[in-house]
C-alpha cells in the first residue's frame, strides 16, 4: 500500500514501525517552537521531511511528511481550515496564480482552488487572510497514470480534461474523478500535469528509493513524489501524469 510517507522513502508496515519512526524524529530532529506549541522537524539531504507535532507534555502525537523542493507557486490564501481543536493542526485554502481582480468580484480569483496540509501550520496564525503568498507545494501520488507525451495524452479516447488541470477533492468527486474524500476541505486533488524534470532519489535514513518530478499545472508548479510501486514506467521529462495526490505546502519565508 502506498502512502504519503512511502512516497518519500518511509515504508511503515506495523505499529512498531510507526513508533520507531517517531523515536527517530524525536532523537534526530530539530525542535521548532511557535507561540502555540512545538514541532520537531527531521530533514534529509534528498528533500524528505518529517514534521512531528508535540503535545503539552512534549510527546509526538502526529507525524506529517513534506518534500522540500523548489516548485513555488503564487497563491491567494482565502481561508484557514481547522479539522480539530489542536493549535498545531490545520490546512490552508487558496487560489493558484491569483488574478488582478478584487476577491469576490468579476470572476474567479485565480486559475483554480486547492487545499493543502500545512505541516508547520502554527507559524501562519499571525497572517491576515485573504493574502497573497508564495508556497512550495509538494504532492504525494496515491494513484497514477503516465502518458509518454502530450500528443499521446491528447489522442486518448474519451479524454475529458486538458493536460494541465487540477480539481480539488470535492470537485473531483463531483466530476467522477477518483478521490478518497468528497469533502471540500480535504487536502487531496486530481491532477493532470506536465513533467518538467525528474529524478530517482534515495532516502538516506531508510535507503528506500522514490521518484521525484517537477510538475507544471496551469499557472502553478508542484514537487511530486511517487512510491515506485505506483510506476509501471519511469517518469521522463515531457510526459503527462494523471492521478490523485495528497497535498502539502510550506510558505516561502525563512522561519527556520
Amino acid at each position: 500500500m502506498t502512502t504519503p510517507l512511502s512516497s518519500i522513502g518511509f515504508k511503515l508496515q506495523t505499529p512498531e514501525d510507526s513508533w520507531q519512526l517517531a523515536t527517530v524524529v524525536a532523537e534526530k530532529g530539530r525542535r521548532v517552537s511557535t507561540a502555540d506549541g512545538n514541532y520537531v522537524v527531521l530533514t534529509t539531504d534528498c528533500g524528505s521531511e518529517l514534521w512531528a507535532k508535540l503535545d503539552s507534555e512534549n510527546r509526538p502525537y502526529a507525524i506529517l511528511p513534506h518534500f522540500a523542493g523548489k516548485a513555488e507557486s503564487q497563491i491567494l490564501l482565502t481561508s484557514r481550515v481547522k479539522y480539530n481543536d489542536r493549535p498545531l493542526d490545520g490546512r490552508l485554502m487558496g487560489w493558484v496564480n491569483p488574478s488582478q481582480g478584487t476577491l469576490g468580484f468579476g470572476g474567479p480569483p485565480g486559475d483554480y482552488p486547492l487545499v493543502f496540509e500545512a505541516p508547520d501550520y502554527a507559524f501562519y496564525t499571525f497572517m491576515e487572510v485573504p493574502c497573497t503568498v508564495t508556497v512550495q507545494l509538494a504532492a504525494f501520488a496515491q494513484k497514477l497514470e503516465i502518458f509518454p507525451s502530450l500528443a499521446v495524452y491528447n489522442s486518448r479516447e474519451g479524454r475529458t480534461w486538458e493536460a494541465e488541470t487540477l480539481l480539488a477533492a470535492g470537485a473531483a468527486s463531483a466530476h467522477g474523478q477518483p478521490s478518497s474524500s468528497k469533502s471540500p476541505h480535504a487536502n487531496e486533488a486530481f491532477i493532470n500535469g506536465l513533467v518538467v524534470d525528474c529524478k530517482t532519489l534515495e532516502n538516506p535514513l531508510t535507503h528506500g528509493h522514490f521518484q521525484w518530478a517537477r510538475l507544471k499545472v496551469m499557472g502553478g508548479a508542484f514537487d511530486i513524489c511517487c512510491d515506485p510501486l505506483l510506476l509501471e514506467t519511469p517518469l521522463t521529462p515531457g510526459c503527462i501524469v494523471s492521478g490523485t495526490f495528497w497535498l502539502s505546502g510550506r510558505l516561502v519565508f525563512n522561519h527556520d
